[in-house]
């Protein structure tokens, strides 16, 4: 008999306390925003923006309504804009550049001192990532968007292949001397950034890179001076399945970019990236939260079919569980489905019954 006190006594410790982190992990609801936090790692999930979300302008203001509706105290202590998943969705009115941003003129005195059409010789002090890097030209420092290409991500989000082509970029402006070449309607963007062809001796990077397989669209705000020369550098590089479009990665960079905003610059005219954005239907991976829920709930499940059988080797009788299983076989598997749909609600079932032995064994040892 005691040994049957012990194996009760084990098996409600572990359901008690495994529960709160399981529940916590995936509670199922999402809070007024749309979301929830991950309870492993405290990250939050924005899963589908509520009006509410979709007021914030930018992270920082999504992150304070996230701390002022949501409920869970633990993860919002040391909650910020690094353990925020937007899951691709894009703010309204982002502070981030986008493409129509590009191509407006900044607030700046910098404009008389350089000219469209022009180059100039430079020095780099900076390398930022793959298509940003800060050069000094004419003894003034000039953060700079290298014209026409977009590389992946690699500063405020990791995208496949950002760290590659930030150190391809890097390591291509120590290679020579720098030329910037300024083009197109403007010199400037909303946010200060020179806009310029980058030339290192003879090559010029936005070709280069492009060649490499490191550029995962194009962005046109207007006519540019070497359009055509990237074009057809991006169509060697998928011909020959370099960087994003070798064979084996480019099924696996899509799934995971589509849906990524764009920091950046975003094509108004995407005929040349031969993107397909909005096409594409969103998908969504499980966490490891979730499936270690779903493990859970598979677990009690066996626990609770396994119960009646426990019970009866240690002379206790069922206080609910025989009233929710039948004698047929087939109906068990489908009341199955449903309890584990309500899973929430037969771990109570199960918590009961295990109380109700444990109890009754310790009776029975005195």
């Amino acid at each position: 008999m005691n040994k049957y006190f012990f194996l009760g006594i084990m098996t409600s410790l572990i359901f008690l306390l495994s529960l709160p982190s399981f529940i916590e992990a995936h509670n199922g609801s999402r809070d007024e925003l749309g979301g929830h936090f991950r309870t492993n790692d405290c990250y939050y999930l924005l899963h589908e923006p509520t009006e509410l979300a979709k007021s914030a302008n930018n992270k920082q203001e999504l992150v304070e309504l996230i701390k002022k509706y949501n409920s869970n105290t633990t993860c919002k202590s040391t909650f910020n804009e690094e353990k925020l998943d937007v899951e691709g969705y894009s703010f309204n009115n982002s502070s981030e550049p986008t493409q129509s941003e590009e191509i407006q003129a900044p607030n700046s005195d910098d404009t008389n001192e350089l000219e469209l059409g022009k180059t100039y010789s430079a020095t780099l002090e900076k390398c930022t990532d793959g298509d940003t890097a800060n050069f000094i030209i004419n003894d003034t420092t000039y953060k700079t968007r290298f014209l026409y290409i977009d590389t992946p991500e690699s500063t405020n989000t990791v995208e496949p292949f950002g760290k590659e082509a930030s150190e391809f970029t890097c390591q291509f402006l120590k290679q020579g001397k720098i030329t910037i070449e300024t083009d197109g309607p403007s010199l400037f963007d909303k946010y200060d950034r020179l806009l310029a062809w980058v030339w290192v001796d003879e090559q010029l990077h936005q070709e280069v890179i492009t060649e490499a397989g490191l550029v995962e669209k194009f962005y046109d705000y207007g006519d540019y001076k070497y359009e055509e020369r990237l074009i057809a550098a991006m169509e060697e590089a998928k011909e020959q399945e370099k960087g994003l479009y070798a064979s084996e990665q480019s099924e696996q960079v899509e799934n995971v970019t589509k849906n990524q905003p764009d920091h950046n610059s975003e094509s108004p005219k995407d005929t040349k990236s031969n993107d397909t954005e909005g096409n594409t239907e969103e998908t969504e991976e499980p966490t490891q939260s979730e499936i270690g829920l779903v493990i859970f709930a598979a677990i009690l499940l066996l626990l609770f079919f396994w119960l009646p059988t426990l019970k009866s080797k240690a002379g206790v009788k069922l206080l609910i569980v025989h009233r929710l299983r039948t004698k047929k076989v087939w109906l068990n598997l489908l009341l199955a489905i449903l309890y584990l749909a309500f899973w929430y609600l037969l771990l109570i079932v199960v918590l009961i019954e295990l109380i109700h032995l444990v109890i009754n064994l310790k009776i029975r040892a005195k």
